[in-house]
């Protein structure tokens, strides 16, 4: 391969490499429109929850087993575009139930 072909591939990888530029830098405001808990993303319609909880026990039995622990991750966005609203949910669940 030609050297100058080999820099051109290389100086365009790079290109693809660079940070896209965000909405905003402005702080997230309250989006009370769409429930209790949801944040708008800067320069977006885009709102958006994130929760999540954790629980954990003792097991006192003789079994010698470990300590129940179960936890819950959820993420929940919301926008409003031309065709209507539009949700996403993603819920991780996790641990002995």
């Amino acid at each position: 391969m030609p050297l100058a072909v080999a820099l051109a591939l290389t100086s365009s990888a790079a290109l693809a490499l660079d940070r896209a530029a965000l909405p905003s830098e402005a702080p997230m405001e309250a989006c009370p429109e769409q429930g209790a808990g949801f944040a708008r993303i800067p320069g977006t319609s885009t709102c958006l929850r994130v929760s999540g909880r954790v629980a954990a026990g003792i097991d006192a039995g003789t079994h010698g087993s470990a300590a129940p622990v179960r936890g819950r991750f959820s993420v929940d966005t919301r926008s409003d575009t031309d065709l209507g609203p539009v949700r996403s949910f993603l819920r991780l669940d996790a641990g002995r139930h």
